[in-house]
């Protein structure tokens, strides 16, 4: 068993600081991906050598420090309650102080090769359950994985595992070095787990470099995000008519000087109530059909009593138009919009397919897509500025998880073209262009879907058992033995 520094203090505040400081910058939302590597490390250095209630306030403050920019993010960016934001901190900070708590039981019972994949498997529960529990504002939006989303040699990984499986390897490299420096390791466990960290980022890294991704055909494709001060503009408007002309503008420029296919334009931009949709939409087929592009719409679009966040699909050869209802909405700034249960939309001849910002968030929802063997999915969005690369890139994650590339237009954000192997083929604040490969290719996560959530929940548990006392172990099998022993 470990002992307890003789200063604990100092000990406890430069882990704390020192992780925290990690985190803020590691995990954010314009994240500076290699400190993720390392940011538990100190952490998991000191609490084994730390009193419980020393590690444990240890823990609260560097996992609470290490978030506090993403709960000042939605409390100030996305408006959501107080009461909300509160009670999130509090349970993924009690939910990773318990992880790191796991890892300490382990290690100061000798249990290093068990602490070892413990700890990334608690953080990988974690996530599950808080998108669990967090089902509808926010699906998977919250996941250390995504960190890493341009670095496309490990962020392969979850073309296999989903999200998880990164995250677990996110926790699993930085946890292997602080376990071969803590105290009462042998010399071969430390070269064991030292061998199946390396062997497992290796690997990593090997089938993300070597991973084919063969999409066929490319179509040349384009986000555009013209510059407004409001969205959901009423049509007929002074306001409306000027940003129409604007785009009418712009777009018939693209259809002069670039090849074009398809043009994605930002969420909600436009109101539209249900009977003014007919002629407003026929000046939008109008346009499409004079620029050769074909357009997706973002429209706040009236249907009887209800308004949805729709993405409008307006052939440029005159054909049906197709539309698709966005089917998460954002916490109270769209509370006065109607969900959608009707899945995705599928567009054209090919395998295209439309959705709208956050339903990217929601891997259950986007499965659909993948399901369906979508190629290429269209996707107006809106952002908040300062979150404009973290949701582009959780975006860009589920491309890899189900296969397709993707054509999204952020509003206040950024306009991204990827493939389904999440390179960035092009990005800008206001107009990006690429050619981009429009086949699906099929995915292991995307027919097993979260498989590997099953050998992560057995790892954790086996650490739950094993952190258990010895004599509370004996105590609970005697007491199980009793009854049978009176029955005699």
């Amino acid at each position: 068993m470990a002992s307890s520094p003789r200063h604990p203090v100092p000990l406890a505040i430069a882990a704390a600081a020192a992780t925290a400081l990690l985190y803020a910058f590691g995990f954010a939302l314009d994240p500076v991906p290699w400190l993720m590597w390392i940011a538990p490390v100190p952490l998991l250095l000191a609490v084994p050598r730390l009193g419980f209630w020393a590690a444990l306030l240890t823990a609260e403050l560097a996992w609470l420090g290490g978030t506090a920019r993403i709960w000042n993010y939605l409390a100030q960016s996305l408006e959501m309650p107080p009461v909300f934001v509160i009670v999130s901190a509090l349970m993924f900070t009690g939910m990773y102080t318990a992880a790191t708590l796991l890892y300490r039981a382990l290690i100061r019972r000798g249990r290093h090769w068990t602490a070892f994949l413990a700890m990334p498997a608690a953080v990988v529960a974690v996530e599950y359950v808080g998108s669990v529990v967090n089902a509808e504002a926010g699906g998977e939006w919250w996941s250390f994985a995504y960190t890493q989303a341009d670095q496309t040699a490990v962020l392969q990984l979850v073309s296999v595992t989903g999200i998880w499986g990164l995250t677990f390897l996110l926790l699993a490299v930085p946890t292997a070095l602080a376990t071969l420096l803590a105290p009462g390791v042998e010399r071969k466990g430390r070269i064991g787990i030292a061998a199946v960290a390396a062997t497992c980022l290796a690997a990593t890294v090997a089938f993300g470099l070597a991973r084919p991704a063969d999409q066929g055909d490319t179509i040349r494709a384009a986000a555009l995000a013209l510059p407004t001060d409001e969205d959901s503009i009423r049509i007929g408007t002074d306001k409306a008519e000027r940003l129409f002309a604007d785009y009418e503008a712009e777009i018939t420029r693209l259809g002069q000087a670039d090849d074009i296919d398809v043009l994605v334009l930002p969420e909600k931009t436009f109101h539209v109530t249900a009977e003014e949709s007919g002629p407003y939409l026929d000046r939008w087929s109008a346009l499409a059909a004079e620029s050769g592009i074909d357009l997706v719409l973002g429209l706040a679009l009236d249907h009887g009593d209800d308004t949805f966040n729709a993405a409008v699909w307006v052939p440029a050869d005159g054909s049906a138009m197709g539309e698709y209802h966005k089917q998460h909405l954002v916490t109270g700034l769209e509370d006065w919009m109607t969900a959608s249960e009707a899945g995705p939309t599928f567009v054209g001849e090919q395998r295209w397919a439309l959705t709208v910002c956050k339903d990217l968030d929601h891997t259950a929802t986007i499965a659909e897509y993948g399901d369906g063997g979508a190629g290429l999915v269209l996707a107006p969005a809106l952002d908040f500025t300062v979150d404009g690369w973290w949701h582009s890139r959780v975006a860009v994650t589920r491309g890899v998880e189900q296969g397709f590339s993707l054509v999204r237009a952020g509003q206040i954000g950024l306009m991204t073209v990827s493939d389904a192997s999440g390179h960035v083929l092009a990005e800008d604040e206001r107009l990006a262009v690429a050619d981009v490969p429009a086949g699906n290719v099929e995915t292991v996560y995307g027919r097993f879907g979260n498989w590997f959530l099953f050998p992560a929940f057995a790892m954790l548990l086996a650490g739950i058992a094993a952190a258990i006392p010895a004599r509370r172990r004996q105590d609970t099998a005697v007491e199980a033995d009793e009854p049978a022993l009176a029955s005699r």
